[in-house]
Order: structure tokens, then sequence, then C-alpha cells
């Protein structure tokens, strides 16, 4: 089965913390579970930790990745879980011609993704890494050091550009991915999905998940996952359920209940497993249901 985590907020949502909690708390009652990050990007500066982790595995590895594959108990391998990634990097106003575009690039993920990785899952596991040079020429020299010190041990590479990466996370990478989900789907008792940003369903298949959270600071809304199918489809016009906002869903879905969440004193530790009884027991009785 498959529970899915969306964001109703385009940052700090939370759904990261709650599914990682959510996994634990499955796990510890007895379910086969694992977490499936389809898409995610971190931003180095903030989280200069993944450049070491990223040596260590020889392949660029996210912060949200780490996190969700140790509560998942390393059951799988860690790119298994996260097919996507990128390392996003900070840019320099001195190296923009205009204002407009340094602030244009700030919010453009394609156009600050020094390196990427995407994980196919087909007979057998295979890394593409993807280098970004210009993104990498906007940024300090240092972090150009850093990137191109990574580069250097890693396999597969491929030089791409802004578009071609706007593509893949536009997707052009979907296909790939949803193999991976597919694989996890077939070996696991359930897959809790986080989706990036507050996008509403980050794949194709993740579209058919049995229940779906929407996440919020303080609060969970609990959605019934042909509900929220449904809703989708009412709204889908280009085929793409990536392109529509959990904002744009969740009145349509007449969701089951929300639960309140606790302020965490620990983001690490995340909620406990009393906190999330009523989703737990929910997903029980799906689970018993199948």
């Amino acid at each position: 089965m498959k529970i899915l985590i969306i964001g109703l907020l385009e940052e700090n949502s939370g759904k990261t913390t709650f599914a990682s909690s959510l996994i634990s708390a499955l796990i510890s009652e007895g379910f086969d579970s694992v977490g499936f990050k389809p898409l995610g990007n971190t931003e180095l500066w903030e989280h200069p930790e993944v450049l070491e982790e990223s040596r260590r595995q020889k392949m660029v590895i996210t912060k949200d990745s780490i996190i969700l594959y140790k509560s998942s108990k390393e059951k799988e391998p860690i790119n298994l879980l996260n097919p996507f990634g990128g390392l996003l990097l900070p840019v320099l106003p001195e190296k923009f011609n205009s204002l407009n575009s340094f602030n244009a690039t700030l919010y453009s993920p394609n156009m600050r993704m020094g390196i990427s990785r995407l994980t196919s899952c087909n007979n057998k596991m295979k890394n593409i890494h993807f280098i970004n040079e210009g993104a990498i020429n906007k940024s300090t020299k240092n972090i150009g050091y850093e990137i191109l010190d990574l580069v250097s041990i890693l396999d597969n590479l491929v030089k791409v550009d802004d578009n071609y990466l706007f593509n893949l996370i536009s997707g052009g990478a979907i296909n790939e991915i949803d193999k991976c989900l597919n694989y996890l789907e077939n070996r696991h008792e359930a897959i809790v999905i986080e989706s990036n940003s507050n996008v509403a369903s980050p794949t194709i298949n993740s579209i058919n998940s049995d229940l779906v959270i929407a996440v919020t600071p303080g609060s969970a809304i609990v959605i019934d996952g042909k509900r929220f199918r449904k809703a989708i489809e009412l709204i889908l016009t280009n085929g793409k359920p990536w392109t529509v906002k959990t904002q744009e869903v969740i009145p349509l879905t007449n969701y089951i209940y929300s639960i309140e969440l606790p302020l965490l004193q620990d983001q690490i530790e995340g909620y406990s497993k009393d906190s999330l009884s009523y989703i737990v027991n929910a997903i029980k009785e799906l689970h018993n249901e199948k």
C-alpha cells in the first residue's frame, strides 16, 4: 500500500519530519515500511554535510533522503528511496547582468542545481549524474571547487544546461522514478511517499495512493485515497499531476479528519507514536481490507 505525504506550504510544511515519524511508527507496529522521496533538492549552503555524505557514497545524496533512509532502517539503497536528487548552490549577484535575472535564478531550482543524480531502476540500478556548469560558474569559487572535487569521484557524468534540468524536473524523469516506486511497492507492505514542495502528486503512480496526508505546521489532514485521485482528475488537464498544487485539491476531497501536531523540541526525534495513533490505526484498517 502507498501513503502519500503532501505539503500545504511551498516550504517548511514539515513533510520530511512527518514522513519519517510515520515510517518509524508503522515499523514499531510490525509493518514492513520504507520511505520514498521521488524528487528532492538540498540547499548546499544550509546543509553542507550532504557533500561529505555524497563523497562517501560516491553519488549525490540529499538531506531528506538521509532522514528517510535512516527511518526506513536502511533496508533499501538510499538512491532507490530518492531516485532524483540535486544540490542547489548559492549564486552571486555580481554574476548577473541585472537584479531581475538574479531574482529569477533564486526561485528557479534548475538554474541553481550544480549537480544532480537520476537513478534508473530497470534490471540493474544505475546512477547518472548531471553537471550544470552554468550554475557552478554563478556560485562562489570555493563551492565550485567543492563540487568539482565531488565530480572527480563520480561515474556516468553528463554535462547539461538549465533547460535540460528544467525538462527533467518538470516530468522528463517521471517514468524512471515511477519504476523505482513500483519496485519498492512489490517488496514492502507500506511505502510512505514524500512529495516535494506543495505538489499534490509528484509522479503518476503516486496518485494511486491508499491514503493521503496533507501536512502544515501544527496540523495533518487525512484524505481518502480514492477521493484524492478523483479530485486531481477533476482539475488535471495536461496529464501531469505534479503541476497541481495541494491547495487546489484539498477543497474537493471532503477529507476524513485532521489531527493537531505538537510543537517539537527536537525535529530529528520527530513525532511520537502516540501523536500519530489515529493515522496508524487508519492505515491498519486499510491494510486489513486489502
